[in-house]
């Protein structure tokens, strides 16, 4: 059994939690999630969440599937929807490089990252992206996962590169410097 797995989730005290057959439906202050389920999940007496090893009877037949493969996943899972759900997930970028720089202009991202053309990302709605600075962008959902696909989609526009530094990097990023030519 998964050591994860072992405890309870406990349910925050404005959180809404549905379970149903297959799935998971929280709904929150920052939004509403719907997770599938492999394994059975239920509520004990003190109305905390607990996922048990049991597979629901849709996939049995699969028999690549155990139970305590995904027992930890499912709990890592349902536990991030509650953070994601009462405080949110931020992601941060920094443009180093002289001249680069983004603006937000009608749901539209703005990046002028040295190429001939600017580069134009569309903001998903569930998504709300800032500008703090014209060198700084800030991230913010209730998807763990969508925050990063976001902020890795922007990254790729321009990594960072190695001589430099010069690109798009994470805030908390750092790069290993390699050394120039030697004359």
């Amino acid at each position: 059994m998964s050591n994860l797995a072992k405890h309870v989730i406990k349910i925050p005290f404005n959180v809404f939690t549905k379970i149903e057959k297959n799935s998971i439906f929280i709904k929150g202050p920052l939004g509403k999630q719907t997770l599938n389920l492999l394994l059975k999940i239920f509520l004990n007496e003190n109305k905390e969440i607990v996922v048990t090893d049991e597979i629901l009877q849709i996939f049995i037949n699969d028999k690549t599937l155990t139970s305590r493969v995904v027992q930890g996943s499912t709990y890592a899972l349902i536990k991030q929807i509650f953070l994601g759900i009462t405080v949110g997930f931020r992601k941060q970028l920094t443009i180093v490089g002289v001249g680069y720089r983004a603006s937000i202009n009608n749901k539209i991202l703005l990046l002028k990252l040295g190429y001939s053309h600017p580069v134009f990302i569309k903001i998903p709605p569930h998504l709300t992206v800032k500008c703090v600075k014209p060198t700084v962008i800030s991230i913010f959902g209730n998807n763990k996962q969508e925050v990063n696909q976001m902020a890795a989609l922007i990254k790729s526009y321009k990594m960072p590169e190695p001589y430099k530094g010069k690109g798009i990097l994470y805030q908390d990023e750092k790069i290993l410097r390699k050394e120039g030519k030697r004359s």
